[in-house]
């Protein structure tokens, strides 16, 4: 395998040192275009992003709408030109345009006016990607205001929950009826490392001031990314750097709720383009402590039910200090040939809980390179190396000591290919991938090692202007498990240009993880022991879905549902029931859920926008046709905004709200041989965020959290992040490119 990838390496070096070489000699520069660009009333737009299609080059605009673009070869191009809030509009330039280009944007109508990339690989408009798929845009992050990447999800994508664990005190998500291990978690389309606990990633690892969009492939998505995508991908989408100069400050503040401070500084000179982050994020431990405990019902076996009340519960969340330094490094070798070389590095220092005598400390390292050379303007390659390290150590407090326990480092080595032929575009790649574990659930915390190898197809064939197929194969190959094939479906139909069906069908391959495999951990040293387990099947999950769309004006409305369907779930059994509370790992049942899923968005010409969404999800878990499932059946959100621009000032106004249902569930007590019911109550936490953009791209804000003060119970962080009461938080961002016109 290391000869095959540096054979492919030198390849890819020798391709692009001979194009390099060539455009230098043959090439210098030709041509050059100049312009401006404004909003709708002709006031400069600073920071806008121009990208030229089938190139690798992406400039900004100044402080006064000013935009520079030198061509080494005399063609014709095409301009796209993008802002948050604006749709993208584009301009063809040609050599013989010599006046200054201006270009007046027209105010976005709605978010399905984006550009994706997730779905398919290429860049296409949100309405016309087959995939189902969702856009956390710019814009709406800075609606919401949120303090972290959970707060991020919870608003804006109905049918996700977040819950807390209390043995790991680690943060673990569900979406669509599917747990941590079948959804994606992807950073700029690259794999994440490391896990906080229970196959959870690390959800601290994201700043959200450095995310500039979220884009949600819901359903399975093995075929580009990873066949473990069975319950869906979330991408999310970092910030660039595309104009000469920019310099960023942004702080939020929340007393003991938490505070966050980033500073980012970038430079786009000619070539040669870099970004700079800088982030620093703490908040204190509290306690959630419940006056009394919970009433649930003991179901007999002759049917009778007797009343009992738990004790209460205490639920400690704990803190952090968290550090991230990110750097973007972007060199374009010819207009077609670019070297993207990223370096980041995360430290989380978690505070000593009551009980220990050291505190951990969870850090990541994180070094990728990325080659992108476009053959011509319809066909591009790309090859990529990333290397994450994902550390836990305890560092003892009294004394000068780190113990490392935990360990996660992962190779990947991609290399991939597009091109459009006419109707047809074709995406095709390799994935070449090492991962090595050291874990304190191993035996004497020992290092175990899997290499995985993948192979992907995928073909999307716009077939007329209402018609458009996606059709794609992954093979993936880890380890003794077999090649499995995983394919995938997807159909966008249009009759009328208001109304967009979508179908779906798609299949998800997940191998065993290495602790799933491997773990021997003697839990609380009291004798109960946590087996891995090598005879374990592959888990293998397939999704079913569709949609209908509604497209006209300022409306948009989508209902969608779907069916999943995941076989060998992998979950700990009791090796000796009912004598030994020793555990391991087993393909110990299979999991179906139901759902659908309706959403309508609207904006109107005053600067008034409303939104909102509706899920329903149905888990089949039952035993003797009680309710064994944690997922609560039904959410909604509602989004109300109002912009106003008044002179150089633009304020909005956004309330945002949160429901989730009540569950009813069950759980079983061998012993006894009866069911114990528990009821959680419904949840409603709403938010109100006043933000104003002030001249000269200052923007102040003042948010009101959990606005009429719900305080979860501690009993209840099985199934929702508990929540602390009513927050209030201030937040000032400062571009200091702006302020100083630079």
């Amino acid at each position: 395998m290391n000869k095959l990838l540096f054979l492919l390496v030198a390849l890819l070096v020798t391709v692009s040192v001979s194009a390099h070489s060539n455009d230098e000699t043959s090439n210098p520069m030709r041509y050059e275009v100049t312009g401006v660009v404004t909003d709708e009333r002709g006031n400069p737009l600073a920071g806008a992003s121009i990208v030229v299609s089938g190139t690798n080059i992406a400039v900004g605009t100044n402080a006064k709408g000013e935009f520079r673009i030198g061509f080494q070869q005399n063609c014709k191009y095409v301009l796209n030109i993008s802002y948050v809030g604006y749709s993208v509009s584009k301009v063809n330039v040609s050599p013989a345009d010599d006046a200054p280009i201006v270009v007046k944007m027209k105010p976005s109508d709605l978010s399905i006016d984006e550009v994706v990339v997730t779905g398919t690989q290429h860049e296409r408009p949100l309405k016309d990607v087959p995939v189902i798929t969702r856009v956390i845009s710019r814009e709406e992050i800075e609606n919401i205001n949120p303090t972290d990447l959970t707060a991020l999800l919870e608003r804006t994508l109905p049918g996700v929950q977040f819950s807390y664990n209390e043995m790991s005190q680690a943060t673990e998500i569900t979406y669509q009826g599917m747990d941590s291990k079948a959804v994606l978690f992807l950073i700029d389309g690259e794999r994440i490392s490391g896990e906080s606990g229970a196959n959870n990633i690390d959800y601290n690892r994201f700043n959200v001031d450095n995310i500039e969009r979220v884009e949600v492939v819901r359903g399975a998505a093995a075929t580009l990314y990873d066949s473990r995508a069975i319950g869906g991908v979330i991408n999310i989408i970092t910030k660039k750097n595309v104009r000469p100069l920019s310099i960023n400050l942004h702080a939020r503040y929340a007393g003991i709720n938490g505070e966050s401070y980033a500073v980012s500084a970038g430079v786009n000179k000619k070539r040669f383009s870099s970004l700079t982050t800088y982030g620093f994020r703490k908040r204190d431990t509290y306690e959630i402590k419940d006056k009394e405990g919970k009433v649930q019902d003991v179901i007999n076996p002759d049917g009778t039910v007797t009343q009992i009340k738990a004790e209460p519960e205490n639920t400690s969340i704990y803190g952090y200090r968290i550090i991230d330094v990110g750097q973007k490094f972007v060199y374009r070798f010819t207009d077609r040939l670019s070297l993207d070389l990223r370096g980041s590095y995360y430290a989380n220092t978690r505070p000593s809980p009551a009980t220990r005598r050291y505190h951990q400390r969870y850090e990541d390292f994180v070094v990728s390179s990325r080659l992108k050379w476009y053959v011509d303007e319809r066909q591009n390659i790309e090859c990529s190396f990333l290397k994450d390290v994902y550390l836990k150590n305890n560092v003892y407090d009294l004394i000068t000591m780190k113990e490392k326990v935990y360990r996660n480092i992962n190779d990947v080595f991609r290399l991939y290919y597009a091109g459009t032929f006419g109707q047809h575009a074709i995406s095709a790649g390799i994935d070449f991938s090492t991962e090595r574990l050291k874990h304190y659930f191993m035996k004497d915390t020992g290092d175990v090692k899997m290499n995985c190898f993948s192979a992907c197809l995928q073909e999307d064939w716009r077939i007329n202007d209402k018609l458009n197929v996606v059709m794609g194969v992954r093979g993936d190959k880890g380890l003794h498990y077999k090649f499995h094939l995983t394919p995938k479906l997807s159909v966008l139909y249009r009759p009328m240009s208001t109304i967009t069906l979508r179908a779906n069908y798609s299949r998800g391959y997940r191998i065993p993880n290495l602790k799933e495999l491997y773990q021997e951990f003697n839990m609380g040293g009291i004798g109960i022991m946590m087996y891995g387990n090598k005879d374990l099947k592959p888990e293998i999950g397939s999704q079913i879905s569709a949609s209908v769309e509604y497209d006209y004006k300022l409306l948009n409305v989508s209902v969608s549902a779907y069916h999943n369907r995941y076989n060998n779930k992998i979950a700990y059994e009791y090796i000796d029931p009912g004598k030994s509370y020793s555990m391991r790992y087993a393909n110990a049942f299979n999991v179906k859920t139901t759902g659908i899923e309706a959403t309508a968005n609207y904006k109107t010409t005053f600067g008034l926008s409303l939104s909102g969404a509706y899920a329903y999800v149905y888990d089949y878990d039952k035993r003797d046709g009680y309710n064994m499932s944690w997922l609560r059946p039904h959410s909604a959100r509602i989004n109300v905004q109002y912009r106003k621009k008044i002179g150089k000032t633009t304020t909005s106004l956004a309330f945002n709200g949160n429901w989730v249902s009540r569950i009813t569930r069950y759980s079983y007590n061998s012993k006894e041989n009866v069911y114990i019911r528990t009821i959680y109550d419904p949840r409603t936490i709403c938010s109100l965020n006043l933000r104003s953009e002030l001249p000269r791209s200052i923007n102040v804000g003042f948010m009101i959290e959990n606005l009429f003060n719900y305080k979860d119970k501690a009993v209840d962080s099985a199934v929702q992040l508990p929540n602390n009461g009513i927050m209030f938080v201030a937040t000032l961002g400062i571009n200091i490119s702006d302020l100083l016109k630079l």
